[in-house]
């Protein structure tokens, strides 16, 4: 009984998998949306092989950066301060008595690694893609070698990002040094890997819709929303605490900018303690002996719920969006064009790069996979109907995780005729429903098919 109940109540946001027979059912699992930890999502040597006659000649990819620390004092900031009201009040549960200690050291784990930094974790996330793709394409490898190609890297101009294209480039190149020589040095391209701030238009957008704001809202003020702060508050805290800060009696703002309010109600405060929990997996390593404890405040529905909750926001202001407007995503045409102009140059006798690999932020692969209309990432949705896992197939964890990668291999025929394969973190996958393979089951496509499809 206390399983249908579940399915019903999280039925909801869409979660169909609820088959007792099913040992993976997802919402029994922890879920960590954008925040989960990179895992490749094929195996090297299960990859279709290109027609005979063609050899690889070309790849590209872009990647977000690898775990990471908090991106900045603030949620640590406020999760802190709530459990320093309550313990000033007298209204710790011995649940919540654990909270305060977990805090303080994950603040001290960021400030000695640096918010915003690459994690240990990240850093072996990025050298293992690395080194699968030069196992994937040592046949490029051992001719970039031999013709002297280079090996292109840009960058957002962010640390993390740069830490990651080092950590790439480490694995990529490892135990080969004739490779590792023809490695360019790491420039920064804001203008393709950071649009999302440099587009007036959309920062606009995103600050000032009335439509978008409204959708958001809908997902953090919903009855759902409310009923899980005040479940997982209700384990932490007295209810006369919990119930101070859903009247919003309690307000509390940033210790660095003491005009910016935080948190004004129940939500806002599990929100914050939420990305805790989120950001624990991806800094394991600096938890040192003792793992991170921070599920043990939410159940794993909880996490479930407000996972959707911040994949919804995300879809909203960074992905598909709407259904009748582009502005989400069309900023990352920039990025689009550049790989097919970079295959052009191929198609044009240009092979003095046999590589080109560039490390950014969900920020950029979220609309960037939109705009390609991508596994994931095919449609927005009507601006009348809320975002959710039934009438969308947008998921962060699979969109944008850490390290998330798309990958474009190029190959040559005879008759120059050049085809492309698209990898999403390392799983083949095809080019959007109007673009046609070369034959049915094929993850191969034409480039001029490709040039055609994407009105290029």
């Amino acid at each position: 009984m206390r399983y249908l109940a579940l399915c019903c109540a999280l039925g909801v946001i869409g979660i169909t998998a609820c088959h007792s027979g099913d040992k993976s059912d997802p919402v029994t699992e922890y879920q960590f949306g954008t925040k989960t930890t990179y895992a490749p999502q094929q195996k090297l040597g299960s990859y279709q092989q290109a027609p005979q006659g063609y050899e690889l000649v070309y790849s590209e990819l872009v990647s977000r950066h690898g775990s990471r620390a908090l991106s900045s004092f603030k949620y640590d900031d406020i999760s802190m301060q709530v459990w320093r009201e309550a313990q000033k009040q007298g209204a710790l549960t011995p649940l919540g008595e654990k909270l305060g200690a977990e805090i303080e050291r994950m603040t001290a784990a960021n400030e000695a690694l640096g918010y915003g930094n690459l994690s240990g974790l990240g850093h072996d996330e990025l050298v293992a893609i690395g080194k699968r793709a030069a196992q994937r394409n040592h046949s490029l490898v051992d001719q970039a070698i031999e013709n002297q190609r280079h090996v292109v890297v840009e960058y957002s101009g962010k640390d993390r990002a740069l830490a990651s294209a080092n950590a790439f480039t480490e694995g990529l190149t490892e135990n080969n040094q004739d490779f590792a020589d023809l490695l360019l040095e790491p420039k920064v391209n804001k203008v393709q890997l950071y649009f999302h701030k440099e587009n007036k238009e959309y920062n606009d957008y995103v600050d000032h819709d009335a439509a978008l704001r409204a959708a958001i809202d809908r997902l953090f003020d919903s009855e759902k929303s409310h009923q899980v702060a005040q479940a997982v508050l209700g384990r932490l805290y007295s209810p006369e605490f919990v119930q101070q800060l859903v009247n919003g009696e309690l307000k509390f703002y940033s210790t660095e900018e003491p005009d910016e309010l935080l948190a004004e109600n129940e939500v806002d405060a599990v929100i914050h303690l939420f990305n805790l929990y989120l950001i624990a997996p991806g800094m394991a390593q600096e938890a040192g002996e003792d793992p991170w404890q921070f599920e043990q405040f939410f159940t794993p529905e909880e996490t479930q719920w407000l996972s959707y909750v911040l994949d919804g926001e995300d879809f909203y202001e960074k992905g598909p969006s709407f259904n009748n407007t582009d502005i989400t995503y069309k900023m990352a045409s920039v990025l689009v064009d550049d790989f097919f102009n970079e295959i052009e140059k191929i198609k044009q006798g240009d092979e003095q790069a046999a590589l080109k690999v560039r490390f950014a932020h969900a920020e950029t692969i979220m609309p960037f996979a939109a705009n390609m209309q991508l596994k994931g990432s095919e449609e927005g949705i009507d601006p009348q109907t809320t975002f959710s896992y039934d009438n969308n197939d947008w998921r962060g964890k699979w969109v944008a995780p850490y390290s998330s990668n798309i990958q474009w291999d190029v190959y040559r025929g005879e008759d120059d005729d050049l085809l492309v394969k698209i990898l999403y973190n390392e799983k083949e996958i095809g080019f959007k429903s109007s673009c046609h393979p070369i034959e049915a089951g094929s993850y191969f496509y034409r480039f001029s098919e490709l040039k055609r499809c994407y009105k290029q």
